[in-house]
């Protein structure tokens, strides 16, 4: 069991998720979960998030937004 949860949410955040999450991916401490929250983005946001091929990431998808708030508190509910 990670020793760390990272929690990020994305609403139409494309232009600069993909570096958002390759910098967490790339810190030098690597025992984490990383959940990502798509909080029903209409961008490439959620593309962008299912390109990625790593076990550290969980990713939820809100079918409608719910704020940064709420989406964050879902990912804490799931955090190890």
């Amino acid at each position: 069991m990670p020793k760390i949860s990272v929690l990020m949410s994305v609403h139409n955040g494309a232009r600069h998720l993909r570096e958002a999450i390759d910098s967490i991916l790339c810190q030098t401490y690597s025992d984490f979960q990383f959940i990502i929250i798509n909080d029903a983005s209409n961008d490439d946001s959620l593309s962008i998030i299912d390109s990625y091929d790593d076990s550290r990431i969980m990713k939820i998808n809100n079918e409608e937004n719910l704020g940064l708030a709420r989406s964050l508190n879902i990912g804490l509910n799931h955090a190890n």
